[in-house]
């Protein structure tokens, strides 16, 4: 799934305009959106200001010694 963020003037349109094609999740408060390849070509040819926003990678957990209980 690819994450885009709008400027604040062009969420309202945007929202209306990519649910028309499928969903869209809401996936942080700043807002980011979580679409589909088809929300990307269709905001880039209506001409929609957008950023891609790439996922940094989780640092993953350190195995913890010791026993379970």
């Amino acid at each position: 799934m690819l994450m885009v963020r709008f400027p604040k003037a062009e969420r309202g349109k945007a929202w209306r305009a990519m649910i028309e094609i499928g969903p869209v999740r809401l996936i942080a408060s700043d807002p980011i959106y979580e679409v589909l390849p088809a929300h990307v070509e269709m905001l880039t040819t209506r001409g929609f200001c957008f950023e891609l926003v790439t996922t940094r990678p989780r640092p993953t957990e350190k195995r913890r010694h010791g026993t379970a209980n």
